[in-house]
């Protein structure tokens, strides 16, 4: 366990924070007058945590659109019973998040299904989206197909589990967008071409190859940080990175982990990445906003937790981030054959891009093993002091770390707090 610092002192907990924190609770969570969507023939919604199924749900939308169907579009998010109500016809794409779970934007859908509004004039139709290597696969989407059935709402059809987007399950559901009246479905410009410039591994010595990629594109191309820049392998699969560089450095910079399934064989993406592409060879990649990963609004203090590759996510952050203090909290597996992110992070402490930096170490040759969770909980009264003033939380990594994070945060500052910060925004994941 590492912890540096550009400001040693130690705040304690007060009164004065208490007080701010039941003020900014209560002025946070009271109700907030909103608009009503406008009725329709057909509804689409979506619940997204990458953005594919907010892309899926866009395309379905313009297909509608293009055969003259009276169509709206939004997030579960922004949907109550009443915007339910309002449509005809439901159609519902969604995916599902960690084991199981709804994706931060259908949170609150999840419960309000729970309260069984009368939906018995809806019809439905759901498309889940999901990965079977997951124990609960597609388990969001399953969940929202019983809860409208639960209301009363009529299904056009059983739910549509899509596993890893394949084309089988996705035809059914073009079928069904006929059914309803249907346009051509828009066709999709060719992804950009990128020089991979730079390719170099970050850990020689580790058995768990990490590299850095360095991609140029051939056109001028805008992002921001949180955004993910996706890639299509030759039998169609699709792989999301995050980007861990700004536009402003020329480059679109990857930290690509080797993968390798049950099965012996590279993963589809990192081994295209990784083994099939040489320095100089070309690629077709596709830049996707990450709206549920852009910097959470304000410019109060930023707590960024990542592991491994999980910093891509964050650097670019890092790197945009003008006067707001900033706290990197973050984990590698052995801290001699795994420093180079970690050797990174210490300078950006020297350049003050960094207010605060702790590192733990997973697989640590001798000693206690330390994960992020844990520098947390050890560290309790900084996490309070650094986000009650207006403070948000981003977290990337795997699923397993982005638990044991939620469950440390909700520790230390209760659950109130968390899911305010959650659906205000202020509390952002980017979980694989």
């Amino acid at each position: 366990m590492i912890d540096v610092t550009q400001d040693p002192a130690r705040l304690v907990w007060s009164g004065a924070s208490l007080l701010a924190f039941v003020w900014l609770s209560w002025a946070r969570l009271k109700p907030k007058p909103r608009v009503t969507a406008a009725s329709c023939l057909v509804r689409v919604l979506y619940a997204s945590q990458t953005g594919q199924a907010e892309a899926i749900a866009r395309r379905t939308h313009a297909r509608l659109i293009a055969g003259g169907v009276d169509a709206g579009l939004a997030s579960l998010a922004d949907m109550d019973a009443s915007d339910l109500q309002s449509a005809q016809t439901l159609l519902i794409v969604a995916s599902t998040t960690g084991d199981g779970d709804a994706p931060d934007e259908g949170r609150a859908f999840d419960k309000a299904l729970a309260a069984r509004p009368d939906l018995s004039r809806q019809s439905f139709a759901v498309l889940a989206l999901g990965d079977r290597q997951y124990t609960a696969f597609c388990a969001f989407g399953l969940r929202v197909h019983a809860g409208l059935q639960a209301c009363g709402a009529t299904a056009l059809s059983p739910c549509l589990t899509a596993d890893d987007l394949d084309a089988a399950t996705l035809s059914h559901w073009e079928a069904l967008l006929d059914g309803l009246g249907g346009g051509a479905a828009p066709k999709e410009a060719p992804a950009p071409l990128w020089t991979l410039t730079e390719r170099a591994r970050l850990n020689p010595d580790s058995p768990h190859p990490l590299y850095r990629l360095r991609l140029t594109p051939h056109i001028a191309c805008d992002w921001q940080a949180g955004d993910l820049i996706e890639l299509e392998t030759p039998d169609g699969h699709r792989r999301d990175y995050s980007i861990a560089s700004l536009p402003a450095e020329g480059h679109a910079e990857l930290y690509v982990r080797e993968a390798t399934g049950p099965d012996g064989f590279l993963g589809k993406g990192s081994g295209l990445l990784l083994h099939d592409t040489a320095e100089g060879d070309t690629l077709r990649l596709r830049l996707k906003s990450h709206k549920n990963f852009h910097a959470p609004a304000g410019d109060g203090p930023l707590l960024l937790i990542g592991a491994g590759s999980g910093l891509a996510g964050l650097r670019a952050h890092i790197m945009a981030a003008q006067k707001r203090p900033i706290w990197l909290v973050y984990g590698e597996r052995n801290p001699h054959r795994d420093v180079a992110l970690p050797d990174e992070a210490h300078m950006w402490i020297v350049q003050r891009k960094l207010s605060h930096l702790s590192l733990a170490f997973s697989r640590p040759d001798d000693g206690e093993k330390t994960y992020v969770q844990d520098m947390l909980m050890a560290e309790g009264a900084r996490v309070y002091d650094h986000l009650i003033r207006d403070g948000a939380v981003l977290i990337c990594g795997g699923f397993t770390m982005g638990r044991a994070v939620d469950k440390a945060l909700r520790d230390l500052m209760g659950d109130a707090w968390t899911d305010n910060a959650l659906l205000s925004g202020r509390y952002r994941r980017d979980l694989y």
